[in-house]
């Protein structure tokens, strides 16, 4: 039995964000005194390390479930058939479901349980639970899936990664900069082509534990909101050692090597990081030159890191044709790599 992505889906903000957007912003330190660094050299330095130029918001009325339904009503108008043939729905995110005005989220009931309410499935046997899992959480959610096809506990999965960051953003913090709002979505079925070939996932969760968290706000002044906060350093360190060491873990599962893969959709956190995970792949491999030309879409400059809708977005484009000279015809091996909070990373092999 194999398991295929037989449709994909999107959804992005209308909002766009520019990085002159935070020329008027004033950034401070952890400890709160300001940084003296001008700002215009503060925004251009962080576009040449990541490659952001622009990210999307969401309006700042409403929550999250305008989004998280776009994207899966795209995927399921996409496969064309009853959404009641659905026999679960995984949807992977950070916060739950993000309230309007930036004072909080909710997690009960569950965002999978409300995304089935919106969409109007009355199957009851359609299970319907959410993963936190980090950035990695939308790849996750695809393993799982395809855990509950190979044991007969369902046919059809839509998997959905939501991302609305801009509610959890600390405005005094450099790292506000790079994070951003989407929503991926596909539906996973049991299938007769190759489909999922291989898959492997860590969590170490030691000192690396505390990476990536929620505190309060650089400003002392300012009230007690819950804001996302990045150790930058730590987080780099540990994505470039260990997604390389996953992806090489579930393509020796395979019986497949770097050179084998057709391409990688790997994480979009910042454009110097990936890559250093195609340079530390081929070291893995003992492979010198090898050629990643065209292999390693990015989307990174147009919607900045949207965590865990990034590879479900991306794939979604490139299927659809509107990411450049980027195609996937059938055949192609390719490569689901993320790594986030947690921390955790994980790999996906698979075969068009």
């Amino acid at each position: 039995m194999n398991t295929t992505i037989v449709a994909t889906g999107s959804a992005m903000p209308e909002r766009r964000i520019k990085n002159s957007y935070f020329l008027d912003r004033k950034f401070l330190n952890e400890d709160g005194t300001p940084i003296t660094k001008p700002v215009e050299e503060i925004v251009a330095k962080l576009e040449q390390i990541t490659g952001i130029k622009e990210r999307g918001y969401i309006s700042e009325t409403g929550d999250s479930l305008p989004l998280l339904t776009a994207g899966a009503e795209d995927a399921i108008k996409n496969w064309g058939k009853d959404r009641n043939e659905i026999d679960g729905i995984i949807v992977a995110h950070n916060a739950g479901n993000m309230l309007e005005g930036r004072h909080g989220f909710h997690t009960v009931p569950n965002l999978a349980a409300l995304l089935k309410n919106r969409l109007g499935i009355t199957n009851h046997e359609c299970f319907a639970y959410d993963i936190l899992f980090g950035c990695p959480g939308w790849v996750q959610g695809v393993i799982q899936a395809n855990q509950a096809i190979q044991n007969g506990d369902a046919n059809n999965v839509l998997v959905v990664g939501l991302e609305v960051a801009s509610r959890l953003l600390d405005p005094y913090d450099l790292d506000s900069m790079i994070l951003a709002d989407g929503c991926g979505a596909a539906i996973i079925s049991k299938g007769e082509k190759q489909g999922i070939i291989s898959y492997a996932t860590f969590s170490h969760a030691q000192d690396d534990v505390s990476c990536i968290y929620l505190s309060k706000s650089y400003n002392k002044e300012w009230d007690d909101r819950t804001l996302f906060k990045m150790n930058g350093k730590d987080v780099y360190k540990y994505a470039t050692t260990w997604v390389p060491q996953v992806i090489k873990k579930a393509l020796d599962k395979a019986g497949l090597d770097a050179s084998d893969v057709d391409m990688f959709l790997f994480h979009q956190a910042n454009g110097k990081m990936l890559h250093a995970f195609a340079n530390h792949l081929a070291a893995l491999y003992n492979i010198e030159g090898l050629n990643f030309d065209g292999k390693i879409p990015t989307t990174i400059e147009f919607t900045g890191n949207t965590s865990v809708a990034t590879i479900p977005t991306m794939l979604d484009l490139i299927l659809k044709g509107n990411l450049g000279d980027y195609k996937i015809t059938p055949g192609m091996k390719v490569v689901f790599a993320s790594v986030g909070a947690g921390m955790h990373c994980n790999a996906l092999v698979y075969q068009f």
